[in-house]
C-alpha cells in the first residue's frame, strides 16, 4: 500500500517530502501564547514560517484547549477573516482553517482557504458536504463527543475510518482527505501515557490508507515527561516527539515550530526511509528481529544450533500484497494456510471480481518462508511475488536468502 493524498496543491504521502503545517492562534485563550497572533500581524506571520520552511499555514480562532471558554460563531468569524484575507493576499502558501463550525468553513474555503481541519471529527453533518463543495481538503482528528476524547488506538481507528466513510459518501474528494490520532490532553482521562502510546504505534494508522497528520507541539504530554509546567520551555522535547512522529509514518507535522523542527523532521524521514515496499508487496508490521530473538535465546540457554529455527518461528508479520488477480489471491491464502499461517483476501475473490486485487498475509517469518517456496512453483504470476515478497523481508527483517531447499543469513538472492 502507498500512500497518496492532496492538502491543496500540495502531494503528500510515502513518496512526498513530509510536509511542515505552521500554526497561527488568533485566539488569546490558546495555550502556548507564542503562536498567537493578531489579524493585523498575521501574514507576516505567516510569511516568517514560509521563510523557515513551512508549506502550509493551519490558522484558527477558537482554542479547544481544556478549560477554554466557549467561543460564539460571531466572535470566530470576527476574528478569523481580517487575519485569512491578510494570510491569503501577502503568502502564496496552502492556508486550512481549524474550525468545528460549516458555515465558518464555506465562507473560508470561498476566500481561498484550500483545507479544513475539523478537531471535531464532523460532529456537524453539513461538514463534509462543504468541503466536498469546495472540492477541498479535508483533515480529520479522532473524536467521538469532545475533541480527541478517544483514548487508545483500538477506538481512535475506527473512528477515523467511518468519518472518512462519512466524508466520501458526502463527496469529498477521498485522495484529498488527511486523518489526525488527536494527541494532546483534550479531556483529563487522557494523561500523557496514552499520548506515548499512540506515538509509539502511530504507524498503525497506515490502515487506514490516508496521509497521517501528527499535531505534538508544545503539548502537555511532553510537558508531563519532562515536568515542564509552561509550554515555553518544551521546544526540545517537542522536536523530539516531532521526530519520533515522522519516523513512525507523520506526513505532515503540525508545528508551531517550523525552523526548530525542520531538520529534525528530515533526518527522521531519513532514517525511516520509504515504506518498506517492492513492487505490489509491502510489509505492513513486523514484531520479533533476529537479534532481539537471538538475545532472548541466549539468556534462555538454547543450544546455538536452534537459533535459526525458533528465532523464525518467534517473529510474526503482516505484509499486503496488491495489483494482482482473484485467482493469485485465493492461492495465496491457501498456501498460507496450509504454512500453519492465513492471509485476508477480498470477499469478491471467489466470484473472480476484478477488484478483489489484493491480500494481507499474516504469519511467522517460517511459515512466510514455506509460502515463499510454495509460490515459486505455482502458475501465473506467483513466482514474481514470491520474489517480492522476499525482497521485502530482506529490506527490514534479516539479511537472509531464501533458498529452494534452505535458508541462509546473507544478502537478497540476485
Amino acid at each position: 500500500m502507498t500512500i497518496e493524498g492532496e492538502l491543496g496543491r500540495l502531494k503528500v504521502g510515502d513518496l512526498h517530502p513530509v510536509r511542515l503545517m505552521g500554526i497561527i492562534n488568533l485566539s488569546a485563550e490558546s495555550f502556548y501564547k507564542g503562536s498567537v497572533s493578531t489579524p493585523e500581524s498575521a501574514a507576516s506571520f505567516a510569511m516568517r514560517m514560509a521563510e523557515e520552511g513551512a508549506e502550509v499555514i493551519d490558522v484558527g480562532a477558537v482554542s479547544t484547549a481544556p478549560g477554554s471558554p466557549f467561543i460564539s460563531e460571531d466572535v470566530e468569524r470576527a476574528r478569523l477573516f481580517p487575519a485569512l484575507e491578510n494570510i491569503l493576499e501577502d503568502v502564496d502558501l496552502e492556508v486550512s482553517v481549524d474550525t468545528q463550525r460549516a458555515s465558518i468553513a464555506d465562507l473560508a474555503l470561498s476566500r481561498g482557504a484550500s483545507c479544513i481541519n475539523d478537531v471535531s471529527c464532523l460532529r456537524e453533518p453539513r461538514m463534509a458536504e462543504v468541503v466536498a463543495e469546495h472540492d477541498a481538503s479535508l483533515l480529520i482528528m479522532a473524536s467521538k463527543d469532545r475533541p480527541g476524547d478517544l483514548l487508545e488506538l483500538k477506538d481512535i481507528i475506527p473512528r477515523l475510518a467511518a468519518a472518512v466513510s462519512t466524508a466520501v459518501n458526502k463527496g469529498v474528494d477521498p485522495r484529498k482527505i488527511l486523518v489526525d490520532p488527536g494527541i494532546g490532553r483534550w479531556v483529563p482521562e487522557k494523561t500523557y501515557e496514552y499520548d506515548l502510546a499512540i506515538l509509539d504505534r502511530m504507524r498503525s494508522l497506515r490502515s487506514l490508507g490516508k496521509p497521517v497528520v501528527a499535531a505534538v507541539s508544545r503539548k502537555s504530554f511532553i510537558g508531563a515527561v519532562l515536568d515542564l509546567r509552561d509550554p515555553a520551555e518544551r521546544l526540545t522535547g517537542s522536536i523530539a516527539a516531532t521526530a519520533i512522529a515522522v519516523y513512525n509514518g507523520a506526513h505532515v507535522v503540525r508545528t508551531h515550530d517550523v525552523a526548530a523542527c525542520r531538520d529534525a523532521v528530515r533526518i527522521a524521514q531519513a532514517a525511516r526511509g520509504r515504506q518498506m515496499r517492492s513492487g505490489r508487496v509491502e510489509l505492513l508490521q513486523v514484531a520479533g528481529s533476529a537479534e532481539e530473538l537471538r538475545c532472548v535465546l541466549d539468556w534462555v540457554g538454547v543450544d546455538p544450533g536452534a537459533h535459526e529455527m525458533l528465532w523464525k518461528k518467534g517473529s510474526f508479520m503482516a505484509i499486503a500484497v496488491e495489483g494482482i488477480t482473484p485467482m493469485e489471491a485465493l492461492v495465496i491464502k491457501q498456501e498460507m494456510l496450509a504454512a500453519g499461517g492465513d492471509a485476508a483476501v477480498p470477499r469478491g475473490a471467489l466470484r473472480c471480481d476484478p477488484s478483489a486485487n489484493r491480500a494481507v498475509i499474516f504469519g511467522t517469518l517460517a511459515q512466510i518462508e514455506r509460502l515463499v517456496r510454495k509460490l515459486r512453483l505455482q502458475p501465473f504470476r506467483l513466482p514474481a511475488i514470491a520474489s517480492e515478497i522476499e525482497n521485502v523481508l530482506c529490506k527490514d527483517v534479516s539479511k537472509y536468502r531464501i533458498a529452494d531447499d534452505q535458508t541462509t543469513l546473507s544478502g537478497p538472492r540476485r
